[in-house]
């Protein structure tokens, strides 16, 4: 780790010698929370609560043309412990890690990133679906769904073509390879897409994704597919801001039943510097009693364009037996215990 922070510092420290455009960026963010489920509760120092804490590399050349080559490195980091995380302690670049080529008609990447769909949810979510207190991360639940895939955020050796993505109609589309070479060539593999539209007011999109099981390490000959769909909408009113998802999940596995999730929230501005958020995600699974709704009160308090101290208070209901999760509590297996979470934090952006 110390090998890749020297380099990292020489690298950011020579940028302007010999890189023209290299940026180092990042985001620390820490709160406190009290939290609850069931007969057990805990406070901690956490991070993550209002945007996930990283540290970043990312820079452009001019080709001439209108063209333009850039990469992004971007490691996660947990600045209450001082380590990497996603997936383990080491630092290293697995939230995103990919080289493009842009232009008038858009932008071509390869590498790690992340996927259309994930942006179509972020998009038209109060919190941005990347923070601790969305609810909107009950996307990702499997719960009453043994064998389905949980939602993919990011997707490794994918290509991504992007069109430019102002007003008007937009478009994302995505391939991710297999690494397997002994097995199915769509183990591990990973297909996305979206599509919308963007006026003075409104958004409209919908996405989709579909991941195959099966890895390099283990491959499947017959890997079954986990497909998400979701439409979302976004609408501005002066200083409201209200958005809306609902998204389909359906496993190939034949004793697998489909999920379907729903959410609505909205921002009120009071001023530049203050806004008041909240939003509710409901989640059911076709023929089972066991469902979730989660919702997080918040509010936002920028200091500076850079640093907010911000509240959240976040909920989750666990009906029947359900077992799911929010906000990293744990919760005992088929309990039915909920979550409680009372949290204040700050964030700093560089």
């Amino acid at each position: 780790m110390k090998t890749f922070l020297a380099a990292g510092l020489g690298l950011a420290a020579g940028a302007g010698a010999w890189a023209q455009g290299v940026t180092m960026y990042g985001t620390v963010d820490l709160y406190v929370a009290h939290a609850r489920s069931g007969s057990s509760s805990w406070t901690r120092l956490q991070d993550g609560g209002h945007t996930a804490s990283r540290l970043g590399f990312r820079g452009t050349e001019d080709l001439g043309g209108g063209l333009r080559a850039g990469f992004v490195l971007e490691s996660g980091i947990s600045p209450d412990t001082g380590l990497g995380n996603l997936p383990g302690p080491e630092l290293s670049f697995t939230r995103q890690s990919f080289v493009s080529l842009a232009g008038p008609w858009g932008q071509v990447d390869l590498g790690r990133m992340y996927t259309p769909m994930f942006y179509t949810l972020f998009r038209a979510d109060p919190y941005g679906l990347n923070s601790v207190f969305s609810p909107l991360n009950l996307v990702a639940a499997t719960d009453a769904q043994p064998g389905a895939q949980a939602f993919a955020a990011r997707a490794s050796n994918m290509v991504r073509l992007r069109t430019p993505q102002g007003d008007g109609f937009w478009a994302d589309v995505a391939f991710g390879f297999g690494e397997s070479a002994q097995a199915s060539k769509r183990s591990g593999q990973f297909e996305g897409g979206a599509a919308g539209w963007t006026g003075e007011r409104l958004t409209l999109a919908y996405a989709f994704q579909r991941a195959h099981g099966g890895s390099a390490t283990a491959p499947l000959a017959d890997p079954p597919r986990t497909t998400y769909q979701g439409l979302s909408a976004t609408y501005k009113l002066d200083a409201l801001d209200l958005y809306a998802n609902h998204v389909r999940v359906r496993s190939s596995l034949p004793a697998v039943p489909s999920a379907r999730l729903t959410s609505l929230g909205a921002r009120y501005s009071f001023t530049a510097m203050s806004q008041l958020m909240v939003e509710a995600v409901d989640r059911r699974v076709d023929g089972s009693e066991r469902r979730q709704l989660g919702w997080t009160l918040g509010y936002d308090h920028h200091l500076s364009r850079r640093t907010t101290l911000y509240a959240r208070w976040l909920g989750l209901g666990n009906h029947a037996t359900a077992s799911a999760t929010l906000a990293g509590v744990t919760v005992a297996a088929n309990s039915g215990d909920g979550v409680r979470v009372l949290a204040a934090g700050i964030r700093h952006n560089f």
